[in-house]
């Protein structure tokens, strides 16, 4: 539930819900000159970036969708193999058909939760839940200009570790990121490969000069542009991880001029 696959079809659920409640409410049925009932834009953040591309994969090849990807914006993508490196396609190992690896795999997830999930998810409480200068220094350090963070900036991001049991989801996404079972067929050039080749789509990659998690700046810009050349590539200067908070207006402008 925790994986690019998966948030791709939440999102591709969302879309459709929203195009079919749209059609509900107009009475009209209008097709794009794709065939399609609907031009949409996807955006992808950081890791959200393949589950972006996943989805526009899937309305392009899905009919029962109606929807035509015209746009696909991927802001500080974290893509395995383009910005960041590849870890590779590891062997599976052949599936046992005795009931040893099952017992052992019950102890195994018994004893992790009790001497693991359970230390970790209270020490991720007490460092993370109640302590504001832990997302300030957080922020500080993503964003390419720490003096344009602000005191809203800082609680907006706080506001998610209030709910219950946000901490069990961290660990539930960093388990499904360390996994090897991946169950996407293609691998991220490959999505992105396919993704930027599609006819009415137009892929946009926006990066910040100074983003310190994700360095696109450089030499791995220059090797999109190579590999990808239908990618239009948007450098924001000085700013970090986060370009659309960290500058809304210029975001916005750079994305209008592109488009």
């Amino acid at each position: 539930a925790y994986s690019a696959e998966a948030n791709a079809g939440i999102g591709l659920e969302l879309l459709d819900d929203d195009a079919k409640a749209t059609v509900d409410s107009s009475g009209e049925n209008e097709k794009s000159e794709t065939g399609k009932e609907r031009n949409i834009a996807i955006f992808g953040h950081s890791m959200g970036a393949k589950a972006a591309l996943i989805m526009a994969l899937a309305c392009s090849k899905r009919e029962d969708l109606r929807l035509n990807p015209s746009l696909v914006v991927l802001v500080a993508p974290a893509l395995e193999g383009v910005s960041l490196p590849s870890r590779g396609s590891s062997t599976k190992k052949k599936a046992s058909n005795n009931k040893i690896s099952q017992l052992l795999r019950s102890i195994w997830v018994t004893w992790r939760k009790i001497f693991l999930d359970y230390p970790f998810r209270y020490g991720l409480r007490r460092l993370v839940g109640g302590s504001p200068n832990f997302w300030r220094k957080g922020l500080a350090s993503a964003w390419g200009d720490p003096k344009r963070l602000s005191d809203s900036d800082v609680l907006r991001f706080q506001w998610p570790s209030i709910g219950m049991g946000w901490e069990q989801g961290l660990l539930n996404l960093v388990r499904s990121k360390l996994s090897s079972s991946s169950k996407s067929v293609l691998d991220d050039g490959e999505l992105l490969q396919q993704v930027s080749s599609l006819p009415n789509t137009k892929v946009v990659i926006i990066y910040g000069s100074r983003d310190r998690i994700v360095k696109f700046e450089g030499s791995v810009a220059e090797k999109v542009k190579k590999e990808f050349p239908t990618v239009h590539i948007v450098r924001m200067e000085g700013l970090g991880h986060d370009p659309y908070e960290e500058d809304v207006d210029g975001f916005l402008r750079e994305l209008k001029a592109v488009v």
